[in-house]
């Protein structure tokens, strides 16, 4: 029996348009009320989520969140961090310099800002997804004591931004005075494009061919689950995890049942034990139906 389902945010539990279909709340309140633990376990901050927790009714003391993809795990009634990671400047300044060099945006995310060195168009929309207020810095002056999470290279052209304004028209963000960063749209997209050190020094995730999150080593939503099921005596054996891109796929190999989108990228279907329905018909729904629920 299942005991804990964690699913990601954006591309599997959200709708194209950001919403929770009543087929879905109706499936994973069904599965609360036969003792299934349900986890949100997302790229975004806690504010990002604050929403959907309230919605799903999932906002007690014993009601757990992977955030910053295996950043941040916290309790959502307690607010105490079961686990929070933390970048050092020296960190942070290698990632600057690199950004500089291959001429991309690098943004970094606490628990009160987004944290951007120039306000681009991509932060904006990133800013109004997750909750989070932008707030420009300069990255080689940032103070010891501050904790940023979770960092991410954005990689901004011209196709990007117009996909971009395409899936999300109906945000309204003022794009004037873009300056574009780059023209090459494929350097994200293959992680062997980026230096060595990078790949060796930190966990990198694509989260889309332009966007990359950066995470401390050995940081991810599967260790991020797995700190969860330590906490609640729940066996890997008895784990669900649903997901759509690169930063579901650690905790969709350490699940028992490690479930992929209908629509999620290439690479999270082939590592999947099973590949379930789209974000649009209601994918999520049909694994609790099909494996928890029995129906």
């Amino acid at each position: 029996m299942y005991k804990l389902i964690a699913i990601d945010m954006d591309g599997t539990l959200l709708k194209d348009n950001k919403t929770i279909s009543k087929k879905t709340y109706d499936a994973i309140q069904s599965a609360k009320s036969k003792g299934v633990k349900v986890v949100l376990s997302t790229g975004r901050p806690i504010q990002g989520i604050e929403q959907s927790l309230k919605y799903l009714t999932l906002t007690g003391n014993n009601d757990y969140i992977v955030a910053c993809s295996g950043s941040v795990v916290q309790c959502v009634g307690t607010k105490k961090f079961l686990f929070q990671a933390k970048f050092l400047k020296k960190d942070i300044k290698y990632l600057y310099d690199l950004s500089k060099d291959l001429n991309i945006t690098l943004n970094g995310m606490t628990s009160n800002y987004l944290l951007t060195s120039k306000l681009d168009f991509t932060t904006k929309i990133e800013s109004h997804l997750v909750n989070l207020p932008i707030k420009l810095v300069d990255f080689n002056n940032i103070k010891e004591n501050l904790i940023i999470n979770s960092m991410a290279y954005i990689n901004e052209t011209h196709n990007f931004i117009n996909k971009l304004k395409s899936f999300y028209n109906n945000i309204d963000i003022n794009d004037s005075n873009l300056e574009f960063l780059n023209t090459d749209d494929d350097l994200l997209s293959d992680l062997n494009n980026l230096p060595s050190e990078l790949r060796n020094r930190y966990t990198l995730l694509k989260t889309s061919n332009n966007s990359l999150e950066i995470l401390k080593k050995d940081v991810n939503k599967g260790t991020g689950v797995a700190t969860i099921a330590k906490k609640l005596g729940i066996k890997r054996k008895e784990i669900i995890c649903i997901g759509d891109s690169g930063n579901d796929i650690h905790m969709i190999e350490f699940a028992g049942l490690g479930v992929a989108m209908g629509n999620a990228f290439p690479e999270v279907k082939e590592i999947a034990n099973y590949i379930t329905l789209t974000n649009e018909e209601d994918g999520v729904a049909h694994v609790i139906n099909k494996f928890i629920l029995k129906k």
